[in-house]
């Protein structure tokens, strides 16, 4: 996820409304998904992909929206936030019942990662029809957003609950999996020549935003509607392609993060000793734990972190005691 480029996106309008009024710093990914980050890490430090040795506060933005548009954006998350992700992510909730508020939140995000995407010119090499689709998509999420007109199921919003994965009977499962699906902040716009979709990883939720899509009768209760709805537990099915790109995701990310320098090791080992407490309590470690118990000490701590020296199982399991 190409994080510190989106702050490069530099526009003289409003991206939504196409006025002229200032520009606010607006979030790619909403905060308050990010500051959940934090509060339930072992450290309570953020690192993101494109320089993982460098710890930042918060995530990616850019200049893109007036304040209008800000706030618009602001309330539907409100609710998105209260209603719905803290609820899952803090255990109180297995499912969620959502009224009209879920598919704008999810839209706006959608149209966020999208439009920056195509900003910084991360979709020049896709196929043309691609590319046609990218601005169909965002045009129409951005009338669906102005109240316009509804979303079509062409460029729908589909969203997946994901947690500790208990078993992995799957070949090439990647070590970090857990680590993955349950710690990641994360974001993406791919296309395999025939189908497209943006992807927004958001904690133990995943969404994805058909872009162009063929095999749409593949995804079957995913999808969000725009009044009301059920999210959470209940059959889903979804094209078999889809898990090699989460698991593709979740290997970028390990191989990302085997770049920390040892120096940067240390200095997380010295946020451990600092507050053993947070750490024995953090989600951090419950999905740190389950790779291990899946996969193994060694083969879930080299995911990460192959070129490390230290045995940071061993490390971790001091801070601790």
């Amino acid at each position: 996820m190409p994080k510190a480029i989106f702050s490069e996106i530099n526009l003289d309008k409003c991206a939504l409304y196409g006025c002229l009024s200032e520009l606010q710093i607006s979030h790619i990914i909403p905060s308050f998904m990010i500051r959940w980050f934090k509060d339930s890490s072992a450290t309570g430090h953020i690192r993101f992909g494109e320089n993982p040795n460098v710890r930042v506060q918060d995530g990616p933005k850019a200049r893109m929206l007036c304040q209008e548009c800000e706030q618009l954006f602001s309330n539907w998350e409100k609710e998105f936030a209260e209603k719905c992700f803290e609820p899952i992510c803090d255990g109180r909730a297995h499912e969620i019942q959502y009224t009209a508020w879920m598919l704008k939140a999810t839209t706006s995000i959608s149209w966020r990662v999208l439009f920056a995407f195509d900003a910084i010119n991360e979709l020049s090499e896709f196929p043309t029809a691609v590319r046609e689709e990218v601005v169909a998509a965002l045009d129409e999420w951005k009338r669906f957003l102005l109240n316009d007109q509804q979303c079509t199921d062409r460029f729908g919003q589909h969203m997946l609950l994901v947690d500790l994965l208990d078993c992995a009977t799957i070949a090439n499962v990647p070590h970090n999996i857990n680590r993955y699906l349950t710690r990641t902040i994360d974001c993406d716009v791919a296309h395999n020549g025939e189908s497209a979709f943006a992807y927004t990883k958001m904690g133990r939720f995943m969404l994805f935003s058909f872009v162009d899509m063929d095999d749409a009768h593949l995804w079957e209760g995913t999808k969000l509607n725009s009044k009301n709805g059920l999210l959470g537990e209940g059959d889903k099915s979804l094209p078999p392609e889809l898990l090699s790109y989460i698991f593709n995701r979740a290997k970028s990310v390990a191989n990302t993060y085997s770049q920390i320098s040892e120096f940067q090791q240390e200095k997380i080992l010295q946020s451990y000793g600092k507050n053993p407490s947070r750490v024995s309590a953090s989600e951090t470690l419950c999905a740190v734990n389950q790779d291990v118990l899946l996969f193994g000490k060694r083969s879930a701590f080299e995911a990460t972190q192959p070129k490390s020296k230290p045995h940071l199982e061993q490390d971790i399991k001091k801070k601790r005691n």
